[in-house]
């Protein structure tokens, strides 16, 4: 079962790999549900800026992550807050970057697990 990710969890942009990505995902939200003290993460909290700098080097071949342009799953089906699902870390998407980053996340704890 996925894990709920809240503001405490990690969110990059891509895999910190071999020089590229790396960078971390800006991450809000003022949900009153908490996991260790930390609200849980709603779509509308993830990005759209990094807080952290995405190692991809400026190339004519490459560029680093500068935004989350889509996320394409990771949202809860029966854990809402406020009407919005919660975000799992089963959680995909896009980066403006190139090669385009792909929002591996990391939950960082392991008390709230939802489908």
């Amino acid at each position: 079962m996925p894990s709920v990710l809240t503001t405490g969890s990690t969110v990059l942009c891509g895999p910190n790999t071999g020089g590229y990505h790396g960078g971390r995902v800006a991450t809000t939200s003022s949900a009153k549900l908490t996991v260790n003290g930390a609200p849980v993460l709603l779509r509308s909290g993830i990005g759209p800026t990094l807080s952290f700098v995405c190692k991809t080097p400026s190339s004519t071949s490459t560029k680093p992550c500068t935004s989350v342009t889509a996320i394409t799953q990771g949202d809860a089906t029966k854990l809402t807050v406020g009407g919005a699902p919660v975000m799992l870390d089963s959680l995909a998407g896009k980066t403006d970057g190139a090669p385009p980053g792909t929002l591996p996340t990391s939950a960082d704890q392991d008390k709230l697990m939802a489908v």
